[in-house]
């Protein structure tokens, strides 16, 4: 099954003026529920416009290399996938000013939604025809009784006159992900004119860098909706391919459009603006080249209304304020203030950072509400840096700015002139959380990836492998100190960015491994796609997100997460690990960089299970068993839970080698004894080695038994190393 992106476009016949084309807009668009799937469009302008040549499509499919503007060959998809290629009734009429719906699942449904009728539907849901119009096929088939829109998808709202080489985008909304965004830069077509010669497509926006209104699907019951402006936010006005030239491709998205409930053929009403998801990730304040650098994580984050304050620990008043509205965060996610040497996103002159104690905070206030000389204020504070190069901490500006975390010294490592105050990992600590700050070398502009990296040995300097229960239990007090992350989030770094790292593929930048079919995937980000998130220990054995929040400390762990191939993951379900000799199904793996390559033949190269049961296919039967044992020392209801909601203990997670202990929601997973041999036959290899220090590098807690493997049989088999200290330390190297 593909994934889908909805791409809407609108287009318009020559006759049409342009002033009036350039009116048209998308302003709203609702996914879930199915039934109630409709979008919205307006005439902003002051005049009516004729909507018969005017084209709305989610027909793209990246991967199969089809895509709306084929039309002019007599192509362009649609009818298949859910997907639609639909065209506007002949003479169909946009008053000005007026909204209308196209209901994407038929009339009758939309009416059942929201107590009115559409404008359009799709196609016709009833027994009979009603009154409402139906939208008309772009090609033949193009509709087949089918619409859909939800995950990820790319809609398209465009005009073509029905003999032209090219069409016209009017408008283009892209959200969840990537997989169907569209560029058509240079691209020749030919179309059904009286010429043969081909015409060129003008610049697009790269795909990488177009904006998505949001990683995942709007809650249910509402939708998308353009800002009350109806602008098209830093949309390029020239040298592209929509109406008099515009780059319909190139909106900031994230910005022009928000959620909130429905509001079909009407105006809708958007909720009162909200700070950005942003924080200091890295500051310089002392050297020949300053700097202050922000972070959000995505691209593209409107930092209108956002206020760059600089307090002196002299008196805890302002000395200097710099307004960042009109700017956004780049491509990365980041906006750097500093010195022109750093061809920074805005300058800042030298010397502008004090060197003593003294902070800098980012406000969601405009920047008229902030005078030189005012005290230090926690009101719209999003973020604070209070910083030092060896110097008394400055309590005035800790009790309003950083009570947690405290003070950050420059010179921490007497290395002050060469480095930096960095978040360690990258994005790490939370707004208003300094414990993650690190001196060290700097990285302007980009992932702070200098971090300092404890030695192995250093990191289990406190094991005691006297016994299983003394091993255990030093253990867990190492590994339980982690860093958690959101399972997904529109704002910093969550389970999807560190999976995209952790399960890279070594051999093509940009793609991932999936755990159990062994294919390389093409990275999209996160939401709906042909992969998923794999818990290894199913959430529903001890951490479901019903019970302890989505962002539980177990649920976001990413030494058990692992990216799979999203028809693989559904095979596997909440099954627990054992062999499956006998009357299982098979799901053979990708021969891929020289291993894998099902053979139908147990037990081969595949995965096998039946619908209790999943024995993994041989190079990942390890992995899995080492992620298994892990969870289980990790969890073990010793601490709170700061991610769950509401908070509580952390579950109490246990491998055990009866199934019959096992049930919904029991914290418990089996077979333990498989486990243990699977450990054994496919052991520790430098994938998984590498693995574990990616992961590491975000959490800051490592999986031990892919570090010490020898460890598995003391704590699960009592079967513990009789070493002297001096051996047992020099093991860790």
């Amino acid at each position: 099954m593909k994934t889908k992106y909805i791409v809407i476009i609108l287009a318009l016949l020559p006759m049409l003026s342009t002033a009036d084309v350039s009116d048209l807009l998308i302003t709203e668009i609702a996914v879930t529920p199915t039934a109630g799937e409709f979008i919205e469009i307006h005439n902003s302008g002051a005049t009516d416009v004729d909507l018969s040549d005017v084209y709305l499509t989610d027909a793209t499919f990246s991967n199969g290399g089809v895509f709306y503007y084929q039309i002019v060959t007599g192509n362009g998809g649609g009818g298949g996938f859910a997907d639609f290629h639909a065209r506007f009734p002949v003479g169909a009429i946009i008053p000005a000013g007026a909204y209308q719906t196209i209901a994407l699942n038929g009339s009758d449904d939309f009416n059942a939604s929201y107590g009115e009728d559409p404008t359009y539907e799709l196609y016709e849901d009833g027994g009979a025809p009603d009154a409402i119009p139906e939208m008309l096929e772009a090609t033949l088939g193009s509709i087949n009784n089918q619409g859909g829109i939800s995950g990820g998808e790319v809609a398209v709202l465009y005009s073509w006159d029905g003999l032209t080489d090219l069409v016209e985008d009017i408008d283009y909304v892209l959200w969840g992900d990537k997989a169907e965004a569209i560029d058509k830069t240079g691209i020749a077509m030919d179309g059904p004119d009286v010429g043969t010669a081909t015409s060129l497509y003008l610049s697009d926006t790269v795909i990488a860098n177009q904006a998505v209104i949001m990683t995942n699907s709007h809650p249910g019951g509402q939708s998308w909706q353009r800002n009350v402006s109806l602008n098209e936010g830093v949309e390029v006005q020239s040298g592209g391919n929509g109406i008099n030239g515009s780059n319909e491709t190139s909106e900031d998205l994230n910005n022009t459009f928000y959620v909130e409930n429905p509001t079909p053929n009407i105006a809708g009403t958007p909720p009162a603006p909200t700070a950005p998801s942003i924080i200091i990730n890295e500051v310089d304040a002392i050297g020949a080249s300053e700097f202050i650098e922000i972070y959000s994580g995505f691209s593209n984050i409107s930092l209108n209304d956002v206020t760059l304050v600089f307090y002196q620990g002299s008196d805890d008043t302002i000395y200097n304020v710099l307004d960042l509205s009109g700017n956004n965060t780049n491509i990365s996610g980041y906006f750097l203030v500093g010195a022109a040497s750093l061809t920074p996103d805005m300058v800042m002159p030298a010397n502008s950072l004090d060197d003593d104690a003294s902070a800098v905070a980012i406000y969601f206030s405009n920047a008229t509400n902030f005078s030189i000389g005012d005290p230090v204020t926690a009101t719209d504070l999003i973020d604070a840096l209070v910083y030092d190069s060896n110097d008394t901490d400055d309590l005035g500006l800790l009790a309003t700015l950083n009570v947690t975390g405290g003070q950050v010294d420059e010179d921490g490592n007497f290395n002050v002139n060469a480095e930096s105050n960095s978040r360690c990992p990258n994005g790490s600590g939370g707004a208003l959380n300094t414990s993650r700050y690190k001196q060290t070398p700097a990285t302007a502009g980009s992932i702070n990836n200098q971090c300092p990296v404890p030695t192995i040995g250093e990191y289990y300097a406190g094991v005691d492998t006297t016994s299983a229960l003394t091993l255990r239990t030093t253990l867990h007090d190492i590994i339980r100190v982690a860093q958690s992350f959101d399972y997904s989030s529109s704002g910093s770094i969550d389970t999807w960015d560190i999976l995209s790292e952790a399960d890279a593929d070594p051999l093509v930048l940009g793609r991932m491994i999936m755990v159990y079919k062994n294919n390389s995937l093409e990275y999209l980000g996160g939401g709906i796609q042909i992969y998923n998130r794999e818990h290894t220990w199913p959430q529903s054995r001890g951490f479901h997100q019903n019970s302890l929040g989505s962002n539980n400390a177990a649920r976001t762990d990413a030494h058990h997460l692992m990216i799979s191939d999203a028809d693989y993951n559904s095979d596997r379900g909440n099954n627990y690990f054992d062999n499956c000799n006998a009357g299982c199904n098979e799901r053979v793996t990708t021969n891929y960089n020289g291993i894998g390559g099902g053979s139908g033949v147990y037990p081969g190269n595949s995965n096998w299970f039946d619908g209790s049961v999943f024995e993994v296919w041989e190079k990942r039967k390890g992995d899995i068993a080492r992620a298994m044992m892990y969870m289980d020392v990790r969890y073990e209801a010793s601490q709170a839970d700061p991610n769950s909601s509401p908070v509580q203990l952390e579950p109490d997670l246990q491998l055990v080698e009866d199934p019959a202990e096992l049930g919904s929601g029991v914290p418990k997973m089996a077979r333990l004894s498989t486990l243990l041999q699977w450990h054994i036959d496919d052991p520790v290899d430098q994938t998984e080695i590498d693995r574990n220090n990616v992961v590491f590098g975000f959490q800051e807690n490592r999986n031990p038994f892919v570090d010490h493997p020898e460890w598995a049989a003391c704590i699960f088999q009592d079967i513990c190393p009789q070493v002297t200290d001096s051996i047992f330390q020099n093991s860790f190297e």
